[in-house]
């Protein structure tokens, strides 16, 4: 079986055939594409970093065996075979040398037209989101220096509502906001199918009495004028991918994904997104890859973890919303985040990090069986909780190092859940 290690970039790819010991590149369009084909066998196996790219996509579509390959597995390997050198070639040669060793490294690709088009659909609505953010912030440092009174006297959420951020299109200073009535803004509103609420109008009418004219300048108006329009135009088109998104879901198989407590329309796209176009072996892999399985680090007496980095950062920064969603609803989702947070006196973030991997891998059962959540028989066929956590020994003088801290998980079954490996020559986990 031949084996292709492939490093990816911008505008080219660098490959290398373990087979042939031949190192090549090719162009990132399909030219290169074909030629990559035409260059390996047709039982070829494509190794490459964790990404969905042109070039992954067209391997799939062309029904050939794709693997991907952690990004810190990637560092680690180049590191292991080549002394450090940073090369294309090496990074290619390195690729395909894990695979060759460590399979069990990689996770395999799967083609599903339908998931792919679900997933541009979240790329799309990351990039809406991350718009949105910057240009919220970008506003409120305009109105803090020209037009302060409008974000106080409108609240300390203001840049959540539309209708409020859409009177700074029509009204960016105080002087265009006198002049114009509320029934000429509750015409302006309602063409744009915005509501002009109770709350709005009394907002409005503090906002005429007690705010300073500061003779801002026109150029200042205009740029306050277009931030907020192109921040409307952004959050629009993120609630359109949102209903998007969620009646595909909802038409589908999946949709047994919305039972699982503190599951949204993001969350659940994202959970099977990646359920879809991956392989995953069994539901350890899947939380490393949504990043709630933490690493453990361990070295004579001292044993510690960490926050897994490489992962799906996006799918891991929606999971704290899920977690805390799942707090909110009640039932064992509650306790168990109190005993972590009050009893073994984890952190807040910790708390609901540890919440979230034991929500994810019930997820993963639920779209692996295709059956609905039901709380009683997780409840019923609920094994021993895993802890990976760490607790403090306060009895323990805290000063020395190593001692006061254990892993609430013995050994054996801690080393299991993060695959920690020991062999001689092999990576480090």
């Amino acid at each position: 079986m031949e084996v292709v290690g492939i490093d990816w970039s911008k505008n080219f790819h660098a490959c290398y055939s373990m087979e042939k010991s031949k190192s090549f590149k090719i162009t990132d369009d399909v030219e290169g594409f074909e030629k990559l084909l035409e260059t390996v066998t047709k039982d070829a196996v494509f190794v490459i970093e964790e990404t969905f790219n042109r070039i992954s996509d067209y391997l799939l579509q062309k029904e050939r065996r794709v693997y991907l390959l952690e990004p810190k597995r990637s560092k680690q390997a180049r590191e292991y075979h080549s002394n450090g050198l940073k090369t294309d070639k090496t990074d290619a040669i390195s690729i395909a040398l894990t695979y060759k060793e460590h399979p069990d490294y990689c996770t395999e690709a799967v083609y599903n037209e339908w998931a792919i088009s679900l997933r541009e659909l979240l790329r799309s609505h990351i990039f809406y989101t991350d718009l949105s953010a910057r240009l919220k912030n970008k506003l409120q440092s305009e109105l803090h220096n020209s037009y302060p009174e409008y974000p106080r006297m409108m609240g300390r959420d203001w840049t959540d509502v539309l209708g409020y951020i859409f009177i700074l299109t029509i009204c960016p200073s105080i002087n265009e906001l006198r002049n114009k009535t509320d029934q000429e803004i509750k015409e302006l509103l309602n063409e744009n199918g915005l509501p002009f609420t109770k709350s709005l109008r009394r907002k409005l009418k503090r906002l005429r009495e007690h705010a300073t004219d500061w003779k801002m300048h026109d150029s200042t108006k205009d740029m306050i004028s277009y931030i907020a329009n192109e921040l409307c135009r952004a959050m629009k088109k993120k609630k359109e991918l949102e209903v998007k998104m969620k009646n595909e879901l909802e038409q589908s198989k999946y949709n047994v994904v919305f039972t699982v407590p503190g599951v949204g329309t993001i969350t659940g796209v994202f959970f099977v997104v990646a359920f879809l176009t991956h392989n995953f072996r069994n539901y350890r892999e899947f939380q490393r890859y949504c990043g709630t399985t933490p690493i453990v680090l361990q070295s004579g007496n001292y044993r510690t973890c960490r926050m897994r980095k490489k992962c799906n950062k996006n799918l891991r920064r929606v999971l704290h919303m899920m977690a805390l969603a799942a707090v909110k609803e009640g039932s064992w989702m509650n306790g168990y985040y109190n005993k972590k947070k009050n009893k073994e006196g984890k952190k807040y973030a910790h708390a609901l990090r540890a919440l979230s991997n034991i929500l994810v891998k019930i997820a993963f059962a639920v779209l692996r069986d295709l059956k609905p959540y039901d709380e009683n028989r997780f409840r019923r066929n609920k094994q021993p909780q895993l802890n990976y956590t760490i607790i403090k020994d306060v009895s323990v003088n805290k000063n020395i190092r190593g001692d006061n801290e254990r892993l609430s998980l013995p050994d054996p079954v801690a080393h299991s859940n993060c695959q920690m490996r020991t062999v001689s020559g092999s990576l480090s986990p």
